[in-house]
């Protein structure tokens, strides 16, 4: 087997004559964030799933049943829809002020952005030293930001881009701190989704990490479970399978192969549950089949940066309902595509890249009729534009199969004047 590693240059993007664009990247990320913390007022701006979060920690540290009442937030009833360990390690956010919460939470969302857009060029652009990697994640992040799922992340104060953070560190990261498939496994016991990404060891055959990811998914749902049985035992019983607790299926923002089908719909008719399942069981298998293309031309000895992408639309194309800010993961797809593009010259990379940066950029499911049963009157042509971020994860999917590269920045890039080298090894 061949394997080409990339000996990286010395930092080229912290000379002084980047350091006006450092700065200027920095005050245009504060920027974005600024409305997202203060609302007209001024005060505090109002992000309604972080008083969810805190408010399932309140009710948990009083010994309450998470799932048997409601909480009122933002004047309204909503429920607490997240395994028990999440209800645990949101207790931070309950024993502070709101303000504190709000701040905390968005500034730790944005650092986090930022580190994953770091470790996704580390494989986008492996000639470059890692300070550049950090340097150029600066610059994108204001863009970041701004693109619509992680804008709505950060209005809801969602938990979005920290359960991307946790799987990039276990999947991505050079030396991982714990054994890789640990931190899945967490973000799994948080948030049910991120389990989809024990594909990612399984196509690569890494039966030890996959079983990690497994034995630890379960350690801590456990853990949580010892800690509060009942409310466990009404999670696992009866929460998981009331999916009435999400919301409307059809509502625009729900970007699945379910909330497509549901807007095809009458009013008050459900999706055909079995057109919903036939379709679900041909995306995994063509999702699948890409991994395991992109898997074979890239042989890495980490799992691939391609291989990981592919598994995230796994959990947002196949989940009965993906709303739009948990469509996180487009942004490293994008980047990704980008790198391809311009190492490659390659046509359907470029495409595909200005395809995810039209669809997160311009939201198009926001442009049309939505909320209030608008969605059951879209002309034909606006279920392909409203239902954008399916469309093109699925294009992308698609074109995996038959072109794998288009997910492989090229191995040996080098960057003009840089001074890394390139050392093939054989085995």
């Amino acid at each position: 087997m061949q394997s080409i590693s990339v000996s990286p240059a010395a930092p080229r993007f912290l000379l002084p004559r980047h350091r006006i664009g450092l700065v200027l990247a920095l005050l245009a990320s504060a920027a974005a964030l600024f409305p997202w913390l203060i609302d007209s007022g001024p005060s505090l701006r109002y992000a309604i799933d972080i008083d969810v979060y805190r408010e399932g920690a309140k009710a948990f540290l009083a010994g309450d049943n998470l799932y048997t009442r409601s909480y009122s937030v933002g004047g309204i009833e909503l429920p607490f829809t997240y395994p028990p360990l999440a209800a645990i390690l949101f207790i931070p956010l309950a024993l502070v002020p709101y303000g504190v919460a709000l701040v905390g939470w968005t500034l730790l969302t944005a650092a986090l952005m930022w580190w994953c857009l770091a470790v996704v060029l580390r494989h986008v652009l492996p000639a470059l030293a890692d300070a550049d990697h950090r340097v150029i994640a600066v610059w994108l992040l204001p863009l970041a930001l701004v693109a619509e799922p992680v804008r709505e992340t950060l209005a809801f104060g969602q938990i979005n881009v920290i359960l991307m953070a946790l799987v990039l560190a276990d999947t991505l990261t050079r030396r991982p701190l714990l054994p890789r498939g640990v931190l899945i496994g967490l973000a799994a016991a948080i948030k049910l989704t991120p389990a989809v990404f024990i594909l990612v060891f399984l196509v690569q055959r890494r039966w030890r990490s996959a079983a990690v990811t497994f034995l630890s998914g379960v350690g801590f749902t456990l853990a949580a479970a010892a800690v509060s049985p009942g409310t466990s035992l009404t999670y696992w019983l009866n929460t998981l399978s009331d999916t009435s607790r999400i919301g409307n299926e059809a509502y625009s923002s729900n970007q699945s192969i379910r909330g497509f089908l549901a807007r095809l719909t009458e009013p008050g008719e459900q999706a055909s549950t079995v057109v919903w399942s036939v379709l679900v069981v041909l995306a995994l298998g063509l999702i699948t089949a890409a991994m395991l293309r992109v898997h074979h031309v890239t042989r890495s000895a980490e799992p691939a940066l391609g291989v990981v992408l592919l598994a995230s639309t796994v959990a947002l194309v196949c989940s009965p309902v993906s709303w739009s800010h948990h469509w996180v993961w487009l942004i490293p797809v994008a980047v990704a595509l980008a790198g391809t593009a311009w190492q490659r010259r390659s046509a359907p990379a470029a495409v595909l890249a200005a395809l995810t940066l039209a669809a997160v950029f311009a939201s198009p499911h926001w442009l049309l009729p939505n909320d209030y049963g608008l969605e059951y009157t879209w002309p034909w042509w606006a279920h392909v534009a409203g239902n954008s971020y399916v469309v093109v994860a699925l294009a992308v999917v698609a074109t995996a199969v038959a072109a794998p590269r288009v997910l492989v920045p090229a191995a040996g890039f080098r960057a003009a004047g840089s001074s890394g080298g390139i050392t093939d090894h054989r085995r």
